[in-house]
């Protein structure tokens, strides 16, 4: 496993799944907006790299047909 999952590696495969589902439920729960200066940096860097580049982005739904996913 990856360093920063090595903590989680001895959890059962059902123990890892309530782990991520306990962690998606708080995310969820979460409505502060975030205003960490390096996250809103990175969002306007790629707000403006969209911008600059019209064409090469790719939607939602390419990239799950990429990856095999249906939505």
């Amino acid at each position: 496993m990856k360093t920063a999952l090595q903590p989680v590696e001895h959890l059962g495969k059902f123990e890892r799944l309530q782990l991520v589902q306990d962690l998606w439920d708080e995310f969820a729960h979460e409505s502060d907006v975030e205003t960490r200066p390096e996250v809103l940096n990175e969002l306007e860097r790629r707000a403006l790299w969209r911008d600059n580049h019209p064409n090469q982005g790719k939607s939602l739904h390419q990239i799950a047909q990429l990856l095999g996913v249906h939505l």
